[in-house]
């Protein structure tokens, strides 16, 4: 059995670029168009000849997730809006996906390193906002000189049984890191313009699987 990570995330005002993409394991990487308006990416990996495509198991009946606000503001009530705004982004993201997701509370973990997928306690998801200067993670990308805005990913597992069989994947964990530093820029909510609901779900679609596309 192996293990994989895919990291991928956004810059500050662009709709589609990759700041970072990382994989622990030397496998074959393709993208595949599975629909025509909009266009979007799921992602995929061949393993032995087969194209598999990367999904958290359908069979398990909610993924869970917990949320570190701590340096997404300076109050209770900036933090309190940080939260809501997570779990409306994973309200949002069941609807169009019908996907079931269940709140855990809050953490004081910080996805970073190679081995994060293995430091999430008893969440699947966690989504945390990092102070590059203090509280920091590896995991986000960077732009330039800077870090980008937020980075999401995920970790999967490939696996072949019985040993004659197909291989299968699955995506297994995931995260979610923003940059604490750029939080102001993001108007709390959802709705058109900058707001941080939209980089919430920018970065969520990532951690189920979707990929970039260039419209």
């Amino acid at each position: 059995m192996r293990t994989d990570i895919d990291i991928v995330g956004t810059r500050v005002g662009l709709v589609v670029s990759v700041v970072a993409s990382l994989v622990l394991a030397t496998t074959a990487s393709t993208e595949v168009p599975v629909s025509a308006a909009p266009p979007y990416l799921l992602a995929t990996r061949v393993v032995d000849g087969t194209v598999l495509t990367l999904r958290w198991d359908p069979c398990q009946n909610a993924i869970s997730y917990r949320v570190n606000p701590a340096a997404a503001a300076s109050t209770s009530t900036g933090r309190a809006s940080a939260v809501a705004d997570v779990r409306g982004a994973f309200a949002r993201l069941g609807q169009a996906t019908g996907m079931t997701f269940r709140y855990l509370g809050t953490t004081s973990r910080v996805p970073t390193g190679a081995a994060w997928g293995e430091d999430l306690g008893d969440a699947e998801i966690v989504v945390a906002w990092v102070d590059q200067g203090s509280a920091r993670s590896t995991l986000l990308g960077r732009v330039g000189t800077g870090y980008a805005a937020g980075t999401g990913g995920y970790s999967y597992k490939t696996w072949t049984w019985p040993l004659d069989a197909a291989p299968s994947a699955a995506i297994g964990r995931g995260f979610v890191v923003l940059n604490a530093a750029l939080n102001r820029g993001f108007r709390a909510g959802f709705g058109s313009g900058t707001t941080r609901g939209q980089l919430l779900l920018h970065e969520l679609g990532h951690v189920v699987g979707l990929r970039h596309v260039t419209l």
